[in-house]
């Protein structure tokens, strides 16, 4: 599964719902990649936020990213560069599970994948 999500921890509900989605796919057997665009960027910088979002009735985003990397079920992790740059996010920054990618990495995972789903 190909997951691509715009959402930052201003909106918890909408910022976890892509994590529990792509576990939705590892319960099925299957693995998921991620794109991270916009505000989302910033969702591979900081461990302690990841912590702290958290939806009612769902596990915080840590949670389910741990499980997700726990299961190797996580297949890559793309931070769009452009809004990364727009955002003050450096490489550097970056967790190590994550990686700075373009519209190029984009579409390449889009082909790659026969479900895409987007929040």
């Amino acid at each position: 599964m190909f997951v691509i999500t715009t959402v930052g921890s201003d909106n918890a509900t909408k910022t976890v719902l892509p994590f529990v989605t792509g576990r939705g796919a590892m319960n099925r057997g299957e693995s998921v990649s991620m794109f991270t665009m916009q505000e989302a960027t910033s969702l591979a910088t900081d461990q302690r936020t990841l912590e702290e979002i958290k939806a009612p009735g769902l596990p915080t985003v840590a949670e389910v990213l741990d499980e997700l990397q726990a299961n190797d079920a996580l297949d890559e992790f793309v931070v769009c560069k452009p809004c990364a740059e727009a955002r003050n996010i450096a490489e550097d920054d970056l967790a190590d599970w994550a990686d700075l990618g373009s519209a190029t990495d984009l579409a390449r995972l889009a082909e790659e994948h026969e479900t895409t789903v987007t929040f």
